[in-house]
C-alpha cells in the first residue's frame, strides 16, 4: 500500500511539472537561436565545393504550429584551379587561377511545425531574402626570379565585384526540445536565385531559446 501511494503521488507530480512546462511554453512568443553548418554553393562555370556555414535568427511564434523568422548567415569558398579549371586540391595540377566568393544571405521565413508540440518537432519553412555575392578571381601569370632564375607564379587580380541578388527559401528540418524552452534544430536550407544553378544548400545545425 505505500508503494502504491508513492506511486500515486510520483505520477500526480509528474502531470503537474508537465502541465506547468505545457502552460509556460505556450506563453513563450519570441524565439532567438544561432549555429553553424556545411554548404554547398552551386556555380554554372566552376566547382565551388563545399564549404563551413555560420548563422543566426530570431522569431515570433504565433502558436506552436506557425512562427515567423529573420535571419542573417554566412557562407564562403576559396579555391585553386588548374589550367582546365578543376580545383587544384582534385587533380595536383598546375595553379591557373583562384577564385573565391562569399554569399551574406538576409531571409525572411514563415515556419511551420507539423502537428502538436513535442520533443520532436518537425517543421518546413519557405520564404523571401536577399543575397549579397562578393566574387574575386586571381589569375597566376608564370614568369621568372630575376634572382634566381626560377620559374615563379605572380598573382593578378583580374576581377572583383560585388551584386545583390533576389532569393526564394524553401526547407525543413526539426526542433528537438531539450528543456521547454530550449531546443537543438537540425535543418536543410536552399537559397535559390533566378538561376537554379545558382543556389546554395545548407545543412545546417542551431540551438534555439523560447522567451
Amino acid at each position: 500500500m505505500p508503494f502504491r501511494l508513492a506511486a500515486i503521488i510520483v505520477m500526480g507530480l509528474l502531470h503537474l511539472f508537465a502541465a506547468t512546462d505545457l502552460a509556460e511554453a505556450q506563453s513563450q512568443k519570441g524565439k532567438i537561436g544561432g549555429g553553424g553548418g556545411f554548404a554547398f554553393l552551386s556555380d554554372p562555370v566552376i566547382d565551388l565545393g563545399s564549404t563551413a556555414s555560420f548563422g543566426g535568427f530570431f522569431g515570433r511564434r504565433f502558436n506552436d504550429n506557425l512562427s515567423l523568422e529573420g535571419g542573417l548567415y554566412y557562407v564562403g569558398s576559396n579555391r585553386v584551379y588548374d589550367l582546365l579549371g578543376a580545383p587544384i586540391d582534385d587533380t595536383g595540377g598546375i595553379p591557373s587561377f583562384r577564385f573565391e566568393t562569399t554569399r551574406y544571405h538576409a531571409d525572411g521565413v514563415l515556419v511551420f511545425n507539423i502537428g502538436r508540440r513535442q520533443p520532436f518537432h518537425p517543421f518546413v519553412l519557405f520564404g523571401a531574402g536577399v543575397e549579397r555575392r562578393d566574387d574575386q578571381r586571381t589569375d597566376f601569370r608564370a614568369d621568372t626570379d630575376p634572382e634566381t632564375e626560377l620559374p615563379i607564379l605572380i598573382p593578378e587580380v583580374t576581377f572583383k565585384g560585388t551584386e545583390y541578388l533576389p532569393i526564394g527559401i524553401v526547407g525543413g528540418g526539426a526542433d528537438i526540445y531539450f528543456m521547454y524552452n530550449v531546443a537543438a534544430r537540425a535543418e536543410l536550407r536552399f537559397w535559390i536565385p533566378q538561376a537554379w544553378d545558382e543556389r546554395t544548400f545548407v545543412l545546417f545545425f542551431a540551438v534555439s531559446y523560447f522567451f
